[in-house]
């Protein structure tokens, strides 16, 4: 597998982390972040999306994150073009919300998970099997409202969100009173 690290934007209330960001966030702070390809693979014949059930908030953001993607933008230095609409996949989906209830649980903020779980690994152990390549954005404290906002004035998390490789997401919204952050967010991107 290859790693592309970008850089990334902590913002001192609100946390994002773009793929490989730390376990503890500090504010201000730069952190690593990637986007991990597989060696060419055998894909799945059948390309089961799983469960498409979604709170109301997973909606609304992905219907934010598909309107954000239908207009080409500058990320950080960067220009992406648009990029075609992600399609809801619910093992992603089932991988970023292991992810959001661990961080919320455990009180923590960053993509690898105190015992040493990867995005990828978590993917492949929700039934997302048969991937090129994952990304995933995460976010602490933003509203639906301004999550989305949130990682497109993040340059490492905007390319993410428009890279035109991603075809399917899968996303997660907790929110838990008296934790760390309050909410949590995980976006996970992926192709088959």
């Amino acid at each position: 597998m290859t790693t592309k690290l970008l850089p990334l934007l902590a913002l001192p209330i609100l946390f994002l982390a773009s793929c490989g960001g730390p376990s503890t966030p500090t504010a201000p702070s730069a952190v690593g972040s990637n986007i991990t390809s597989a060696l060419p693979t055998p894909v799945n014949t059948i390309k089961d999306a799983g469960s498409q059930s979604r709170s109301s908030e997973e909606q609304a953001v992905f219907e934010q994150l598909n309107a954000a993607r239908a207009t080409g933008r500058t990320c950080g230095s960067k220009f992406m073009p648009a990029a075609p609409a992600v399609t809801w996949n619910g093992y992603l989906a089932a991988a970023a919300k292991t992810h959001a209830e661990d961080m919320a649980a455990k009180g923590y903020f960053g993509h690898k998970s105190p015992d040493g779980r990867t995005p990828s690994m978590r993917a492949e152990a929700a039934g997302y099997t048969g991937w090129t390549e994952i990304g995933e954005n995460i976010a602490a404290g933003y509203t639906v409202r301004d999550v989305i906002q949130g990682w497109l004035d993040s340059p490492s998390h905007c390319e993410t969100l428009m890279d035109p490789a991603l075809k399917e997401v899968g996303m997660s919204y907790v929110y838990k009173p008296g934790s760390k952050f309050g909410t949590y967010w995980v976006q996970d991107f992926g192709t088959r």
